[in-house]
């Protein structure tokens, strides 16, 4: 994964936690002080390291810490780094998400080997409570951030002023990665 991503986690902590609580998450993990460099790419190890030592310091469960880190991407880290793109991919939730392999396309460009997870979306029609249904793929060649695509839901949700019900998550079998459906049901706040 690239340094962006460490640096927003390590952002995420000090504006929530403060500056001895990641430090402490700094030492925990093991890993060095230069990995936060944000264009430059780093073992994903790296980057669990920095989750798993974030859960054992705040004493939550690391599946808990990667979904706060997932809202945390969409609401702060991508809003500040890809805000036009983030406005042009969506004027809703569900468009957004129906773009978001295309928005993937046009930050490939600018990270070297970067390879991004695939979502699609498709409709289940409208639910009980008069939102609409749908199901939604994601798809990735990374094991264990399936949490942090809740997180990404629920802060896209909020972006677009949006409820979300996450009614069920099942893993579908993969050689290798990650291919989670959710089902989830999207209203208006």
């Amino acid at each position: 994964m690239y340094g962006l991503i460490n640096n927003s986690l390590k952002s995420m902590i000090l504006e929530q936690f403060g500056e001895a609580q990641w430090q402490q998450v700094l030492s925990a993990s093991g890993v060095p002080e230069d990995s936060f460099l944000t264009m430059r790419s780093y073992d994903d190890q790296v980057t669990y390291a920095l989750a798993g030592a974030a859960s054992d310091v705040l004493g939550a469960p690391v599946e808990a810490c990667l979904e706060m880190f997932g809202e945390y991407w969409v609401l702060e880290t991508a809003a500040k780094s890809y805000g036009p793109l983030l406005d042009a991919a969506g004027r809703d939730m569900i468009e957004f998400l129906g773009n978001m392999n295309a928005l993937h396309d046009r930050i490939t460009s600018t990270f070297l080997n970067y390879v991004p997870p695939e979502f699609f979306v498709e409709s289940e029609g409208e639910g009980e409570g008069g939102g609409n249904r749908y199901k939604i793929h994601y798809v990735s060649q990374r094991e264990g951030l399936t949490p942090f695509v809740v997180g990404l839901l629920k802060g896209l949700a909020k972006r677009f002023s949006n409820d979300i019900t996450i009614l069920s998550q099942t893993e579908m079998p993969v050689e290798q990665g990650a291919h989670t459906v959710f089902a989830v049901e999207i209203a208006a706040a």
